[in-house]
Order: C-alpha cells, then structure tokens, then sequence
C-alpha cells in the first residue's frame, strides 16, 4: 500500500485525449488506444480521480495544444502537420473531428469547473513554457500523482521534469498507457522506479 497525504499533493493526468485514446483520433494508429483499453487505463484513471476528488485533492489535467503554423517538420510533428482538419470526415482515413475535437480530454475523464487545465503546446513535458509549476507552487505541493500517456514519451518526459525540479513522483502503472506493452514496460520497470515509486491505483491510500 501506498500512503499519500492529500495535503500538499496534486494529481496529475497527462494526454488524455482523443487524438490518441479514441479509435478514430489521428494518433491511433500509434496503437495507445488499443494499449489502454487493453489494461483499461481510463477507467483506472478515473478511479484514481474520484479517490483524488474524494479527499479534496487539486486534479490537474495536462493538455497538448498545437499550433501547427510553427510546428516543427519533423518526426511525428511531421505527420501531424501533413493532416488537413478542414477536410475530414466519418470513415475516412483521417481523423473524424476537427482540431478542437481530436484535443479534447476524453468524455469518460471529463474535468470538473474547480480543476486545472494546463496546455503544452508542441511539447511533450508538461513543464515546458507552462504555468504548471506556478500551480504547483500556488497549492504548495511538493508530492505529484501522475497518470496518462503515452508512457514512454510525453508522460514520461513529464515524470523526468517533474523529478527533476524536486517533487516527489508517484506513477500509477495501470493509470498509463502507451503503444504497445513491451514499450510499457521498461519506463514501469527500469526508468520510474528511479525517479520515484510505482504503484497502482487499488494500492493507493490518499490520507486527509
């Protein structure tokens, strides 16, 4: 069992979005939707929220935004940029939302009106040019609970900035989700053991 106490704590979900957990998103075929309902992240996730909301602890919701006028030509930017979003329909090859739609955070893990928002944008850590630790520091939170995807890249680059700057970190494997299992593993197993502890969302314990 994981103890946390609720003071000083904030739980942290990172890309939960359509884009990449809807089965039509433009990031679906990087398989993180089919990963994630595999091991059914967003209903751990939305577990861990409720438990988090239950005890009066901050929930803030990491976005990514993109502003594809400057958005680098380059790896998985690069597809990103060559989607048209005023030309899209149901069924096709391409996304089935426009822009605004494909970023919103999943219906199922719909924020409430007190929670935080916080927008990335062409970035993966969530720190990077945001007011998140302006936050943080506002709600004195010194301890992070983190979930989302994909594991191995924009989570991860999040729990590494989070470590880096001081906060202690706790990942909820089952709260995570990337493109395949031999990906999810190695970040659980090797890389966030080292940057702080790993437990699930049934071992956590929120103390008021």
């Amino acid at each position: 069992m994981t103890r946390v106490k609720r003071e000083g704590t904030a739980l942290i979900i990172v890309d939960a979005q359509h884009y990449v957990l809807h089965e039509k998103g433009f990031g679906a075929e990087w398989g993180v939707c089919k990963h994630a309902k595999e091991t059914n992240m967003i209903g751990n996730t939305k577990k861990a929220i409720e438990k988090a909301r239950a005890t009066g602890m901050p929930v803030i919701y990491i976005v990514m935004g993109l502003r594809l006028e400057v958005l680098p030509d380059m790896g998985l930017w690069k597809e990103v940029k060559e989607i048209n979003f005023k030309e899209v329909s149901p069924g096709g090859s391409g996304p089935v939302r426009s822009l605004a739609e494909e970023l919103a955070i999943v219906e199922e893990l719909t924020p409430h009106p007190e929670d935080f928002i916080v927008t990335k944008y062409n970035t993966m850590d969530a720190f990077h040019n945001t007011d998140l630790e302006l936050i943080l520091k506002g709600l004195k939170c010194d301890t992070l609970i983190l979930t989302g995807d994909a594991t191995n890249l924009c989570f991860e680059t999040t729990v590494r900035s989070a470590f880096n700057r001081g906060y202690r970190c706790i990942v909820l494997s089952d709260c995570t989700a990337t493109m395949n299992e031999e990906f999810q593993k190695f970040p659980i197993n090797v890389i966030f053991p080292m940057l702080g502890e790993v437990t699930t969302v049934a071992e956590l314990e929120i103390i008021s």
